[in-house]
């Protein structure tokens, strides 16, 4: 049996191993990209150009976690191939201690053919013992008779008679101890190639037995390797496993992000929307105003009966209300010095205010700092003093504190939710800007901005 080197598997793993190691530094370093996303929720602004730069960047994620996945994959194929060696190895190994177990029987066998042979070699020992002690008997009779060799007793010969019949003894007597020598001369051949036939034997099964234990350790050697590369490759299997968890929880963060962006977008083109419908609405009030006020100049002047002095006529300057005087940190609502100036001319300053009003004014303070108890609108609020002053602006009283908002007004129900709503959260309050946006003093870290409405639990809506 030939067992197959693999050392070639030892350097293909290793080439495998540096470029795990490649792509999972790409990998690492791609996770630090999300965090840069950060500035689109809580900016100031949103433009389109962030938004596609947040959707490029969920698509690099997407490609490199499909390429990590095909890297698992790749290793998962591997992990099967390194599987079926391995069970290929034990099958070999399983084969090849049957057969050491085979070659050991044979080898038992040997030796009791061994002890066979070694009792055919006593046997045949005694045999030539048995010979040979023949030829000394006969020896020893010819001594005693006197008889030195076979030329004398042919010389010994009384008559050419007497001559026949001492040659034919005498080649009797050769023929026996040729006999004798041939047999001798057998037993020790057989005795001899009985010998080295055995030691021959012997040596074959040792040596075949060796080789079996030297196949036998190559393959055991073979499957430690496999089973280090399988080990390896499921602890690279394990990291990306991990590593594209990873990505698939920074690829849903930032599809979170996508999504905020695209309602503050949303919300940031409603408002401007909104604020141009309230100018365009504003200035056809004051067209509707000044028309009805000169229709009412022209009705005073035509009653020459009645007093129609201009001091007793309210000019309406363009607002529903005068503003309180702490509010002079507003922008174009700096008080005017007329201290006598009533709450739009005794009208209910409520009386024609919308969602989309409120929402338009509020806007415009978007990126001012937030200031913890804070009243300024431009220099510095927090959240509750942002909704205190934004409703004062429309001439309401409204609280001081987030936690007393959650009682004031009108309820309404969450899903009844509209635009201009007041929305109350666990220690925070803001306005609710439509597209599932709030409009709120967020944080020193964000001041005046927009934010998704359910970035925490709702407690209350209160309508005013």
């Amino acid at each position: 049996m030939t067992v197959k080197s693999k050392k070639h598997h030892g350097t293909e793993w290793t080439g495998k191993r540096i470029l795990v190691s490649v792509v999972a530094a790409l990998l690492a370093l791609l996770m630090v990209l999300p965090m840069v996303a950060e500035i689109v929720v809580y900016g100031s602004a949103i433009t389109q150009e962030d938004i596609d730069a947040l959707k490029a960047e969920k698509s690099a994620i997407a490609n490199e976690q499909a390429k990590a996945q095909k890297v698992l994959n790749d290793l998962k194929e591997q992990e099967n191939s390194a599987m079926e060696r391995l069970q290929a190895l034990d099958t070999q190994i399983g084969l090849l201690s049957d057969q050491i177990n085979a070659t050991q029987a044979i080898i038992d066998d040997y030796e009791v053919m061994i002890a066979q042979t070694q009792r055919e070699l006593e046997q045949a020992k005694e045999e030539e013992s048995h010979y040979y002690e023949l030829f000394l008997s006969r020896v020893r009779a010819m001594e005693e008779e006197g008889v030195v060799s076979y030329w004398e007793i042919l010389f010994q010969a009384a008559s050419f008679s007497d001559l026949l019949d001492r040659i034919n003894f005498v080649n009797d007597v050769m023929q026996y101890d040729n006999d004798v020598m041939d047999k001798l001369q057998a037993a020790r051949n057989a005795v001899a190639a009985a010998e080295e036939q055995l030691i021959a034997e012997q040596k074959q099964q040792e040596e075949a037995k060796a080789q079996l234990e030297d196949e036998q350790a190559q393959l055991e050697i073979a499957a430690e390797e496999e089973e280090k590369v399988l080990a390896e490759i499921l602890e690279n299997e394990e990291i990306y496993a991990e590593q594209i968890a990873e990505l698939a929880s920074a690829q849903e963060v930032l599809v979170g992000e996508i999504s905020a962006a695209e309602a503050q977008l949303a919300a940031e083109e409603a408002a401007r929307a909104l604020e141009e419908q309230r100018r365009r609405e504003e200035e056809e009030r004051r067209r509707q105003e000044e028309e009805e006020r000169r229709q009412q100049e022209l009705e005073n002047a035509g009653n020459a009966d009645e007093d129609t002095g201009d001091d007793d006529m309210e000019v309406d300057d363009g607002n529903d209300f005068v503003p309180p005087a702490d509010d002079s940190d507003i922008p174009g609502n700096e008080d005017s010095g007329s201290s006598g100036g009533s709450s739009g001319g005794g009208r209910n300053p409520a009386a024609s205010l919308s969602g989309s009003s409120i929402i338009g004014y509020a806007s415009q303070f978007v990126g001012n700092p937030y200031v913890w108890g804070g009243n300024s609108l431009t220099n510095g609020i927090d959240c509750s003093g942002f909704v205190h002053q934004v409703l004062k602006h429309f001439g309401y009283s409204a609280p001081r504190q987030s936690a007393v908002f959650r009682s004031y007004a009108k309820a309404v129900d969450v899903e009844n939710m509209q635009v201009g709503d007041i929305v109350c959260y666990s220690g925070h309050v803001g306005f609710y800007a439509g597209n599932g946006m709030l409009l709120s003093a967020l944080g020193k870290d964000y001041g005046i901005t927009y934010c998704s409405v359910y970035y925490k639990p709702i407690l209350a809506v209160r309508r005013v």
